[in-house]
């Protein structure tokens, strides 16, 4: 009788040491610890995710990765702040900034100097320093998101340029020149790039060297000389085809963005600051736009501007109540790279962090990769402040920027007054 109860609790304690949580079993028999993974694409980019686990599964024997997509933020949040959380998140860099200004990632360097591991040399300067928090790295980017100027080969043909501008003296030229209106005013070709509305209060921005903080990323710097020159130049634009004329077409461009009226694709823009992106619905809705890409000019004066672009990344982030920090350092690793990096990029479509891709074949032929790639290059990436107030902010930036386009307010005096509630802000 105590031998059969003796066997039967071993069978049980069998049963339970196979089925425990955060273990599987492998083919061999034996146990492989589980790996829980959130990522934050769907449809066809979420498979490329699945691939890329798929093969970490099958290339080893110690871990079990089980891959979940998701996409609501408000989750992420509820989950690494319990004790029931993934063991890794890929996330936006903002979020990562933000999930680590509240406590809740493991710091990134700590475990790759525990392992050996370089980050330095191994991942664009940019893309390590857009998820650095009080000196420390908290996520290990896996893409780069920028933004670069396409153009229309036969409007500038059409105008006598075999070449885009240099400088954005020479685009705001050639925008006049492409610009034409019917006969009652109504915009019918629009030349200088005020849409999209993120890139005209951004790229447009930057091109002339301005910046809405310095580069210590805290201190807001609204009232700044180079802000006022290109703000100074869009209206300029705005007021001589008249600022409500050029706002019709910006709303009308933004009821059909990304779709087969898009106006890009309809050939009714002649320069468009966007991302790489924008190739593959050009395929599917504008097969007939003859386009190239290349860097956004900078000025006569700043030269050194040219490429400059928001800069942004999704990272790979281990919460600090994760139960396998071991493995999914060892998925990270793997994902941001191996040789599955390159194939996860070309499947998702996007641009890599990993310096090593830069020099890639197979990256440069991808359809105007190249030029994004040599913008990557230049590590003139522009990233946003890291203050807790950034969403309060950006909108006052938003508001105070619609008095200037909008004609209820010069850019020195709208600038002026943004500069005082950016006192407040922290």
């Amino acid at each position: 009788m105590k031998k059969a109860l003796s066997c039967l609790l071993a069978s049980v304690m069998l049963i339970t040491s196979l089925t425990a949580c955060g273990e599987t079993s492998g083919e061999s028999g034996g146990k492989k610890e589980k790996i829980v993974f959130w990522y934050s694409h769907t449809g066809n980019e979420g498979e490329y995710y699945i691939q890329a686990v798929e093969a970490f599964n099958a290339g080893q024997d110690k871990y079990e990765v089980e891959a979940l997509s998701v996409t609501d933020k408000q989750k992420y949040i509820v989950a690494i702040s319990g004790n029931d959380c993934p063991d890794l998140i890929e996330v936006s860099n903002q979020d990562i900034i933000s999930y680590a200004d509240s406590g809740l990632l493991s710091p990134i360097d700590t475990i790759a100097e525990q392992d050996g591991y370089a980050l330095e040399g191994t991942y664009s300067n940019q893309a390590l320093e857009a998820n650095i928090l009080g000196g420390q790295v908290y996520g290990v980017p896996l893409t780069s998101i920028i933004i670069q100027m396409f153009y229309n080969k036969d409007i500038l043909a059409e105008l006598g340029y075999s070449e885009p501008p240099e400088t954005m003296e020479e685009l705001y030229e050639m925008a006049v020149k492409a610009t034409q209106v019917d006969e009652s005013g109504t915009i019918t070709r629009l030349g200088y790039p005020l849409f999209p509305l993120a890139s005209a209060r951004q790229e447009l921005i930057y091109a002339f060297g301005g910046a809405w903080w310095a580069e210590d990323g805290t201190t807001l710097t609204p009232d700044n000389e180079k802000i006022l020159d290109s703000l100074i130049m869009n209206l300029k634009y705005r007021e001589l085809y008249g600022i409500e004329k050029v706002q019709e077409f910006i709303a009308t461009a933004n009821t059909n963005r990304y779709t087969e009226n898009d106006m890009f694709f309809a050939g009714k823009q002649l320069f468009r600051f966007d991302g790489p992106w924008l190739a593959t619905m050009i395929t599917d809705y504008g097969p007939d736009v003859n386009y190239g890409v290349t860097l956004i000019p900078g000025t006569k004066a700043n030269p050194e501007n040219r490429g400059a672009s928001r800069y942004e990344t999704t990272s790979l982030a281990i919460p600090v109540s994760a139960q396998q920090n071991e493995g999914a350092w060892e998925l990270i690793k793997f994902l941001s790279n191996s040789d599955e990096t390159k194939e996860l990029l070309l499947g998702i479509g996007s641009l890599p962090a990993l310096l090593s891709l830069y020099e890639d074949s197979d990256i440069l032929n991808q359809p105007n990769y190249e030029a994004f790639v040599e913008a990557l290059k230049t590590e003139n990436g522009i990233q946003y402040a890291k203050i807790g107030d950034l969403a309060k902010y950006t909108s006052l930036i938003e508001e105070y920027l619609d008095y200037v386009y909008n004609g209820m307010g010069t850019p020195e005096d709208s600038m002026k007054r943004l500069e005082e509630q950016a006192k407040m802000l922290e």
